[in-house]
């Protein structure tokens, strides 16, 4: 197998910076504010709900371990089943969702799991969430997208009494028949106390948690949520130290007892804000690279549109000829003789283009040389599109075009994804490697575009225009001459019917046995006394 290349890389905040204007709209963009400034220049407004949310937010409760934590939600589910008021579990993997959901069928509580396996059903079972004794299971608040009412979905019982091929009429029928029921559920629900949200466990980033809290007291409905810790969680590792767990162990802890307090919730979301931070400057650390690569992107996206359309190539390549040939005369020591100086510049011209030009007299100026080469190669590429035509010579040189930035663009990438993993040493030698990441970038890029300049233009100078020979014509013959096998024996027969150059039948021919047939273990007739088989008949 090849190795795989990549052949176009963006991030996704390059991305979105690509277009003029940007905005967008979300309930949890609040805690995010500052990387939405820093990225996008974007200010982060927080407008009123429409009406005021009577949603409890409990304090988190903190268990010892996570059997201790996963009883206690247990526990507690059942208990808010028994009364009837709908509950969403929100987990932070499938794998919580799918244990829980074991733990929950032992109980004989009945539920509904909701993650990627089942995304089919999906809005059916999140717009029924908010349904009397209902219980979901979500994952990482999947199902956003459906709003969750209380007392179950009026469009959903409506569907179920028209069926989902009803006419608009028929379907404001069947929600005028469903309403009245609906709204006795709705408010049965609501003096139950709304939706309650558990948490199984907290995020790294307070926004999922925030969308989570969010699916409850939804347009002035209430509702409950709280969040079930323990120490042996992914954050609460981060969060908690040895001493901490022992100190919490000693004081009763580890007799299922949880700990809930106003300071502690605080103390988490603190750790929630650090690890997002360390995230932020994660992204913004794979930003600043990409931001390097991102000016070269640009640029060489614009020159490769340029090129597409571009009519008249042969002078955007005969221009770089022509700066190559100064080049290469400037780069001719000072101090050298003349002599020397028109020998050096044959030799160049001749290695870079391959063209030979007549010597100019040794006395002769840098400027003169410079002329002499212009008119020289100006000469040589006049010649080639008087063969061709100025449209067949600017196809062949887009195609070639094309062909060396797309081939090159991958190696670039290459380079610079091998640069940036060899860069971070630098900060050993005391050097900021963004910085040297920047320069030798650059420095890469630089070398790129030159290879892509002089590629071009000796394929201009150097290409060679032949006219097509035709070497395959088919001369028909005059007779048709058919092969004739004169073979004796087995294949005698299969001539019958040939012909042979002039005409005439080939008559088969009998072929008899003059001797009698010796057997495979008679003695040879050679009178060496071994059995023929042994013998000349080996090979028969």
């Amino acid at each position: 197998m090849g190795q795989n290349k990549t052949l176009a890389t963006i991030t996704f905040q390059n991305f979105f910076r690509m277009y003029d204007k940007i905005s967008g709209m979300t309930g949890t963009a609040d805690t995010e504010a500052p990387e939405f400034l820093k990225i996008y220049g974007l200010d982060v407004v927080v407008i009123p709900t429409n009406k005021p949310i009577v949603r409890e937010d409990h304090p988190d409760l903190v268990y010892y371990n996570e059997q201790f934590k996963v009883q206690a939600i247990c526990e507690e589910i059942q208990r808010v089943h028994k009364v009837g008021q709908p509950v969403l579990v929100g987990t932070i993997s499938i794998e919580k969702s799918e244990m829980l959901s074991l733990l929950l069928k032992r109980m004989g509580i009945q539920h509904e799991v909701l993650n990627a396996k089942n995304h089919a059903r999906e809005a059916m079972i999140i717009e029924e969430a908010g349904a009397k004794g209902a219980v979901t299971i979500a994952t990482n608040m999947a199902g956003r997208g459906t709003d969750i009412k209380l007392g179950g979905s009026l469009d959903a019982r409506a569907r179920k009494v028209c069926g989902t091929d009803a006419t608009p009429e028929e379907f404001v029928e069947a929600l005028k028949k469903v309403t009245p029921t609906w709204k006795k559920d709705y408010e049965e629900v609501k003096s139950l106390g709304g939706l309650y949200i558990m948490g199984t466990e907290r995020h790294e980033s307070r926004r999922i948690d925030n969308q989570l809290r969010g699916r409850s007291g939804r347009q002035g409905d209430p509702g409950t949520s709280r969040f079930y810790v323990s120490l042996d969680d992914s954050l609460m590792r981060l969060f908690a130290s040895e001493n901490i767990r022992g100190v919490l162990g000693r004081i009763g802890m580890q007799d299922g007892m949880p700990i809930e307090h106003r300071m502690l919730s605080n103390a988490i979301e603190k750790a929630q804000r650090r690890v997002e931070d360390r995230n932020f400057e994660i992204r913004k650390h794979l930003l600043d690279y990409d931001d390097v690569l991102n000016e070269q992107r640009n640029y060489i996206y614009s020159e490769r549109d340029v090129i597409l359309s571009e009519e008249n190539l042969l002078e955007r390549v005969r221009t770089s000829c022509h700066e190559i040939a100064i080049e290469i005369v400037d780069d001719v020591p000072k101090d050298i003789k003349d002599k020397d100086m028109a020998l050096k510049i044959l030799e160049d011209v001749q290695a870079e283009f391959h063209l030979t030009l007549p010597a100019l007299p040794p006395e002769s100026t840098r400027d003169e040389y410079k002329a002499h080469l212009k008119k020289s190669i100006d000469e040589e590429i006049d010649s080639k599109v008087a063969q061709t035509g100025e449209k067949p010579f600017n196809d062949f040189l887009r195609f070639n075009y094309l062909r060396q930035i797309d081939i090159r663009w991958q190696e670039h990438l290459m380079a610079l994804e091998d640069l940036r993993d060899a860069v971070g040493l630098r900060s050993y030698a005391q050097k900021n490697p963004l910085v040297e990441y920047k320069v030798e970038g650059f420095e890469i890029f630089n070398d790129m575009l030159e290879g892509i300049k002089h590629f071009i233009a000796d394929t201009l100078v150097r290409v060679q225009i032949t006219q097509a020979e035709d070497k395959y014509r088919h001369k028909s013959s005059e007779h048709k001459t058919v092969e004739s096998h004169k073979a004796q024996g087995a294949f005698a027969n299969a001539n019958q019917g040939n012909r042979v150059q002039g005409g005439g039948d080939v008559s088969p021919v009998t072929v008899r046995r003059a001797a009698p047939k010796v057997g495979r273990n008679d003695p040879c007739p050679c009178g060496s006394g071994k059995k023929y088989k042994n013998c000349h008949g080996r090979n028969v």
